[in-house]
């Protein structure tokens, strides 16, 4: 197996685990600037990919920028995605759930999302959408 592949991106680190999934894991107050990183992070490591799995660990999320939610309903990318929240207060899950709405809506992307307690069961969730996409 490929060594694992790292970046920080401000407190947050993004790591790939091969074969295809990307984890980030935060730390502190998510900023906009850290979000035009990320998104150039994945556009340089994971362009091959015809989907995208995440797992975003908000555990020790403190805060997001307001500025982030628009920062992230603009990204483009048209390859079906899935992300696995583990963690996040209630406030965090309903601006996850607008930011992912908006982006659906005018970014015209396909994305799907859930909420875990822990990481056991965003990973199973996760694995089944490896096979719908791969299937797809």
């Amino acid at each position: 197996m490929p060594p694992l592949r790292q970046a920080v991106i401000g407190e947050h680190v993004a790591t790939i685990e091969p074969p295809d999934l990307l984890i980030l894991s935060f730390h502190g107050v998510i900023r906009a600037p850290h979000v035009a990183e990320y998104a150039a992070l994945r556009a340089d490591l994971l362009s091959d990919q015809r989907y995208l799995l995440t797992l975003a660990d908000l555990r020790r999320v403190e805060d997001v920028e307001p500025a982030c939610r628009r920062s992230i309903a603009a990204i483009r990318d048209e390859r079906a995605q899935a992300t696995a929240f583990v963690g996040g207060s209630f406030r965090f899950r309903v601006v996850a759930e607008l930011i992912a709405n908006a982006a659906r809506v005018f970014a015209h992307r396909k994305l799907a999302f859930r909420f875990f307690p822990d990481e056991a069961p965003a990973r199973a969730w996760l694995a089944d959408m490896r096979r719908t996409f791969r299937g797809a």
